[in-house]
């Protein structure tokens, strides 16, 4: 059996791929072992320390990640089980002392030529892809980035984690996240997905944080290709699966809303991987496409515990009587014969389904329908997530974090709901293939039956949505440009003590925050 880690530290951290094209003279080999043992020494004083004051850091031996990848040994100090790391860095510039580096490859750079200068950083240890001379011990992989995930999957059995719940979607799935962990942080400690780390590379970072006091761990998952989710769950081995929905986001690399449905799907193979009460519960939304799917699917992995949210008749958490207001939603949930009222201070009708997903996975976690309302009441959203802005005239809407048709229609509904003039600033809308030119158009004529008043666009995809709006709407080329005209036409409603509110929209790419910060100076 593998070591278990040893102690507990809010330092281990695993830095993403930066790869520093800077060169470094070159050092004689007593210099690096004279460096390395330094660092060593380093280490001990400080565990002597930490002793001393009862504290522990966080620490894995080398032995742990050789045995857990199923690696060679390499370099200096062969086969050294003393050997510990306390941190795991694939950036060499930003490499904590006493961390382990790993070498990553990718299609335009090589971690393994900065390993020099990544044990003059600091690191006692490399985990590589090929041969190198090195002073400080090594394992050897095929992969370096599929290394780091069993690495961490290791490292997850080893953490005493009540739940660990995993959450995907096409829309949704970071308020969700988020608004798991405020639920979740009222009753126990919580590990949640930082930003954007969802990837092969980020939801290793985050599983790797795990530590002995955490009691709950909400991990995301996102996808732009096939297979991603399902090798993800494999990594995190969850006891609760989540699906918000599927729509046709990212479709350039799945090919068709099939393929991202079943990419979704991926996520259920994770469960009851652990023990053998196969008690794993799979979660997903009456509502959404590929509903039947899942349930086909589940069926098929022999899951036993299945639990739909939504508005339909078979849902077990059903959303009702859903009302928005100007400055949040009200709707009423139904489970286990009980309906409960609720408002939750966030814009935007789906946010209701955000909720009832929420309290699926809640109340199949062990809380009570009182250690779960506190967190719904209080949660205000995420960043760049329909996040509201109080303006002279309504409300500034800054929804730019990212796009898709079907987050872009669910924006549309918040603004037409708000008394008022709407303008909509919508950004090109990013990995769409060669649906991009009719998802745009039909945006265009899905705003204009919605009642928008003007359509402002900006970058190159968006351009066809002019014509399709007709009236009021406009292409820019400059950020700065759009702000001030619909700065224009607020300082003008505001002089005829009329209402006005805006959307700002888009992909990342087309980084249309600037707008939002350009209307709030």
């Amino acid at each position: 059996m593998v070591a278990k880690p040893k102690g507990l530290s809010t330092e281990s951290r695993v830095i993403d791929s930066n790869i520093d094209s800077s060169t470094d003279s070159e050092w004689s080999p007593e210099q690096w072992l004279e460096k390395m043992h330094t660092q060593l020494g380093k280490q001990s004083e400080l565990t002597e320390a930490s002793d001393m004051n009862t504290l522990e850091t966080f620490s894995w031996s080398l032995t742990d990640l050789q045995q857990s990848v199923d690696g060679e040994w390499i370099g200096a100090m062969d086969s050294d089980s003393t050997v510990t790391f306390t941190s795991i860095s694939t950036d060499s510039r930003s490499l904590q002392p006493g961390g382990l580096y790993i070498a990553i490859k990718g299609e335009h750079f090589d971690g393994h030529q900065f390993i020099s200068q990544a044990v003059k950083q600091g690191a006692v240890a490399v985990l590589v892809s090929e041969v190198v001379d090195s002073v400080v011990p090594g394992v050897l992989v095929d992969d370096t980035r599929i290394a780091l995930g069993e690495f961490a999957k290791w490292h997850r059995q080893q953490m005493p984690v009540k739940k660990l719940i995993a959450v995907t979607g096409s829309n949704g799935k970071t308020t969700t996240k988020s608004l798991l962990l405020n639920i979740f942080q009222n009753v126990g400690h919580t590990l949640a997905t930082e930003g954007n780390l969802n990837n092969d590379f980020g939801v290793p970072r985050t599983l790797l944080n795990l530590r002995l006091e955490h009691e709950y761990a909400i991990i995301e998952m996102g996808a732009n290709h096939r297979g991603e989710i399902a090798y993800l769950t494999n990594l995190a081995l969850p006891d609760i699966a989540l699906i918000t929905n599927a729509s046709d986001a990212h479709l350039e690399g799945f090919g068709s809303l099939q393929g991202i449905i079943e990419t979704k799907g991926g996520i259920y193979q994770g469960l009851n991987q652990m023990g053998s009460d196969k008690a794993g519960v799979a979660i997903m939304n009456t509502d959404s496409n590929g509903y039947l799917d899942w349930l086909k699917m589940t069926e098929e992995l022999g899951i036993q515990r299945v639990v739909r949210f939504g508005s339909q008749a078979d849902a077990e958490v059903a959303v009702s009587d859903l009302t928005v207001t100007e400055t949040g939603i009200r709707f009423t949930l139904t489970f286990n014969g009980l309906t409960h009222s609720v408002e939750m201070p966030v814009l935007g009708e789906h946010n209701a389904f955000n909720a009832a997903a929420s309290v699926a996975v809640a109340l199949n976690a062990g809380l009570t329908w009182q250690q779960i309302l506190p967190g719904l009441t209080s949660f205000t959203g995420v960043a760049g997530r329909l996040q509201k802005q109080k303006i002279a005239t309504g409300w500034l809407i800054d929804d730019s974090y990212n796009a898709n048709p079907a987050s872009v229609k669910a924006g549309i509904n918040t603004l037409v709901s708000l008394p008022g003039l709407s303008i909509l600033c919508l950004g090109a809308m990013a990995e769409l293939g060669e649906g991009s030119l009719a998802a745009h158009q039909d945006i265009a004529e899905y705003a204009k039956q919605q009642g928008v008043d003007y359509l402002f666009v900006f970058g190159e995809a968006t351009l066809p949505m002019i014509e399709k709006f007709g009236k009021q709407s406009k292409y820019f080329d400059s950020h700065e440009v759009l702000a001030q005209k619909v700065a224009k036409i607020l300082a003008e409603q505001q002089q005829l003590n009329l209402n006005a509110n805006v959307l700002i929209k888009g992909s990342r790419s087309a980084r249309m925050e600037e707008i939002s910060n350009c209307l709030l100076l």
